[in-house]
């Protein structure tokens, strides 16, 4: 979907072909990324014309759907970009049966857990992890009928 305020399309990334690579490593070229190809993944970007203005990522990971490697370029932060991507992640998880969806993030992250939160996501200590509140980096979203009707607000990607 494109936005007429901003003209950006957000969609998932259908073919991880070299063009796309050469975007991607250059969008994340100060943080390199994990290669997800060994496991279920779906990436999602924010395009602006040829330009990478947002990506992000999907993947199963033992046994749970992980958000990962949301950002945002800076020009085109606070225009509701990170909310799109989010919820095309979380959808593209629930449509692949996730009865929850989960998110790791350093706490100095703050717009990122923000972001997060507005979608219900609560911090928690995953099983088997023994965590205090300043360890605990691991967000978790269960998937409600209340969390379907409020993706059902946000501009599909």
């Amino acid at each position: 979907m494109t936005s007429k305020e901003t003209d950006i399309k957000v969609s998932r990334v259908a073919g991880e072909d070299s063009s796309w690579r050469r975007a991607f490593r250059a969008f994340y070229a100060d943080c390199p990324r994990a290669d997800r190809s060994g496991v279920d993944h779906a990436y999602f970007a924010a395009w602006t014309g040829k330009r990478l203005a947002g990506h992000s990522e999907v993947y199963f990971d033992g046994g749970r759907w992980v958000l990962d490697g949301l950002r945002v370029a800076a020009e085109f932060r606070e225009r509701g970009i990170a909310k799109r991507l989010t919820a095309a992640r979380i959808r593209y998880a629930i449509g692949r049966g996730a009865k929850e969806v989960w998110y790791a993030c350093d706490d100095g992250n703050l717009v990122t857990i923000c972001c997060h939160l507005r979608f219900g996501f609560k911090k928690v200590c995953p099983a088997g992890h023994s965590c205090n509140a300043a360890t605990a980096h691991w967000y978790r979203l269960k998937v409600t009928k209340k969390l379907l009707k409020e993706l059902d607000g946000v501009s599909p990607a």
